[in-house]
């Protein structure tokens, strides 16, 4: 079976309970962030990606954890993603301005940070929906992943 992996850094942004998700134009909603880069860090490339995406010098704080997910597209290749959380802050963005995506396919919007807005939205990936408010909360740090055990 053909098996395509990323890896991604992703970026956990509150402001004034509300969080900062990013939207492929026509398609579904995520966290900010995207690949890293062989020969790059996962915070460095969390880094150039919010700078790349929204023009903003950003800084990374606090590892919240990792999800570990895959499935099966509709050519049949098996998508397997490891994607790494943190906790991000800019100067530059605030809930209270309307982000503005330096990137033509990409839009980015302040929902509030609550379960079901995250779900409402259908922030991906889905396994972090139900979680993802309490680990802004209680500064957890989780390993999530779609695989079963064996």
């Amino acid at each position: 079976m053909e098996v395509h992996f990323r890896h991604i850094a992703r970026a956990v942004i509150v402001h004034e309970n509300k969080i900062l998700i990013a939207r492929l134009k026509g398609a579904h909603a995520f966290l900010p962030g995207g690949g890293v880069e062989p020969g790059e860090g996962a915070q460095q490339a969390l880094q150039r990606e919010l700078y790349e995406e929204l023009g903003v010098v950003c800084a990374v704080h606090r590892f919240m954890g990792v999800l570990e997910t895959h499935r099966i597209d509709e050519k049949g290749v098996l998508q397997h993603e490891i994607s790494h959380l943190f906790e991000v802050s800019s100067e530059q963005l605030t809930s209270f301005a309307h982000p503005r995506s330096q990137e033509d396919h990409l839009d980015f919007h302040w929902i509030d940070l609550n379960t079901d807005q995250i779900k409402r939205h259908d922030v991906l990936p889905r396994m972090m929906q139900e979680h993802l408010v309490r680990l802004v909360a209680e500064r957890d740090c989780v390993w999530m992943s779609t695989f079963t055990p064996t």
